[in-house]
């Protein structure tokens, strides 16, 4: 069982534990003295997460937490434990749109959307030790932003707070997406400031400029 706040989730040790490093340790039984983790003891694994405010819908009010997970990220992971798969729906639907004029404006790079969701999972991937979950969060990031930029600055912000400094896959496709509409990009405010306050990403879209390594 994965307990997430208020909310439980009845999950399949032997599903979860195969896919997740995390899991599989905090359920491992190592003896016979109670030296275990207590996860391994009570078969119940405890995620500690914080509460949206469902009115809470203007983009200034983004805020993430490496340290708490969103309860809607635990139940879309527990999903792609079963389906290897999750936002099926969502995806299929945001392929048939094209990207217009409309996905440049500072309204809509702020604006929620799929890319702060597959940024969110390919950060829980990495929490939890899940390579299946990155690697398809990250394909899921890419085919994305082909069709919209909803959720792009605050996208940033969880990839460059949630994930260590060498782990470079979706950071590098935002760079490269950064760096091929720069001027574009970076005359939008929020990303303009975003990129100021998070100075790996500064230094790194300064080197992909200069056609640095």
């Amino acid at each position: 069982m994965i307990i997430c706040g208020s909310d439980a989730y009845e999950v399949h040790k032997a599903i979860v534990c195969s896919q997740s490093e995390f899991f599989k340790l905090a359920c491992r039984k190592h003896t016979d003295d109670g030296g275990d983790f207590k996860e391994a003891q009570s078969g119940i694994v405890e995620i500690p997460s914080h509460k949206t405010d469902a009115n809470t819908t203007e983009p200034e009010d983004f805020k993430w937490d490496a340290d708490e997970d969103d309860p809607k990220c635990v139940k879309l992971m527990i999903h792609y434990f079963y389906h290897l798969d999750y936002l099926e729906v969502e995806t299929a639907k945001i392929k048939e749109k094209k990207r217009t004029e409309e996905n440049y404006d500072e309204a809509h790079v702020l604006k929620e959307g799929l890319l702060i969701d597959h940024a969110k999972m390919y950060a829980m991937g990495d929490k939890y030790g899940i390579p299946g979950l990155k690697d398809l969060a990250l394909r899921k990031y890419q085919e994305a932003y082909e069709h919209t930029s909803a959720g792009f600055a605050n996208s940033m912000i969880v990839i460059y707070t949630s994930t260590i400094d060498n782990d470079m896959d979706l950071r590098n496709v935002i760079i490269k997406i950064l760096n091929n509409d720069i001027t574009n990009l970076m005359s939008k405010p929020k990303i303009d400031q975003t990129v100021k306050d998070i100075p790996p990403l500064s230094h790194a879209l300064l080197r992909k400029s200069l056609d640095l390594p």
